[in-house]
């Protein structure tokens, strides 16, 4: 769960303490975190909007864990929290400094030294941007109890580790720990990238159904190629018969009926595509066949090949043979 702390860098007089470096650069010390103390939350920001608000212990084990304050180290310091968890992605484009690693517990609090790198960054502080609210990430335990000092809780947290270190403007609530402002931005920028992603897959949507629309043929289109298929269905029935129905077959499947009805199966099947269009275009010029099958000797040698039929080259030797002997007498050949 992400959540989102604030806490005041002090009076505007404080930072005369700032320590500048050679190249401009600033070192502010700043108190980030806050422990034992019960913090009052919105039940929409902790992931219970049944609740109107909850009451969580910010717990000292939790919060000066060894391992909680080594995550305050390097992490980057923002103007503002960004809309995101800072990431290598992120990073260049929302980072003005960075959380050094001497980072120490200062009584109740935790103090950190932050390095300002950008000047929009160090003119904020400079002309009065006074609170740091810190984004972390946590786990709530839902046990309810009784912080020390008597005040009751609905949840405590654990497992506390930060994200980033945020300058903000002074909150209407002033320096306490507390969601804020900073947190409401955060969600308004999440909800306007949420929307510009949304207006982004609508876009490519209304371009889908623009690319298949143009794929639709026209009434025209749609007419002319119905009038198309009628005529080659009429040419097929030629040879096929009035009964034939031409139902799930394409132009190229009809063509091809014709052409086994007129020359067989066997002499069809050997035929592509290109022979089968020129095989039809032939058969259907043709006088429509009687309906009782009439002896058609050209298909019949088409289609009843003999075992014994003599190859090209040998009827050419043939005809020759029988032309240079036929000026011989009958019985001299």
């Amino acid at each position: 769960m992400h959540i989102f702390d604030r806490l005041s860098l002090g009076p505007a007089a404080g930072i005369a303490g700032a320590r500048p470096l050679g190249n401009g650069a600033l070192v502010v010390q700043a108190r980030a975190a806050r422990a034992g103390n019960v913090q009052v939350y919105r039940g929409d920001e902790v992931a219970r909007p049944d609740l109107p608000q909850v009451r969580i212990y910010r717990d000292p084990d939790e919060i000066f864990r060894p391992e909680s304050l080594r995550s305050f180290g390097h992490k980057p310091v923002t103007l503002d929290h960004p809309p995101e968890a800072v990431t290598p992605r992120t990073w260049r484009g929302v980072a003005r400094g960075h959380v050094g690693d001497e980072v120490v517990r200062d009584g109740e609090f935790v103090r950190i030294p932050m390095m300002l790198a950008d000047s929009a960054a160090i003119a904020a502080v400079q002309g009065g941007r006074r609170e740091v609210s810190v984004g972390y990430t946590c786990d709530l335990d839902w046990t309810p109890g009784t912080a020390p000092d008597g005040s009751p809780y609905d949840a405590r947290q654990t497992q506390v580790i930060v994200d980033h270190v945020a300058i903000v403007a002074q909150g209407r609530a002033g320096p306490d720990c507390r969601i804020g402002d900073a947190d409401l931005a955060r969600r308004l920028a999440e909800a306007e990238a949420r929307a510009e992603a949304a207006e982004t897959a609508l876009a490519a949507r209304e371009g889908e159904v623009a690319a298949l629309r143009a794929r639709v043929p026209d009434m025209a289109a749609l007419d002319a190629l119905a009038a198309e298929r009628g005529a080659l269905v009429a040419q097929a029935r030629r040879i096929l018969g009035d009964s034939f129905d031409p139902a799930g077959l394409d132009a190229g499947a009809i063509r091809r009926a014709a052409v086994a009805q007129a020359l067989g199966e066997a002499e069809a099947a050997g035929m592509g595509a290109a022979a089968i269009e020129g095989a039809f275009r032939v058969v259907v010029a043709g006088p429509r066949p009687a309906p009782s099958h009439a002896p058609d000797p050209l298909r019949d040698a088409l289609r009843d090949r003999r075992p014994d039929a003599l190859t090209q080259e040998a009827a050419h030797a043939a005809m020759v043979e029988t032309l240079r002997n036929a000026w011989k007498p009958a019985g001299a050949r």
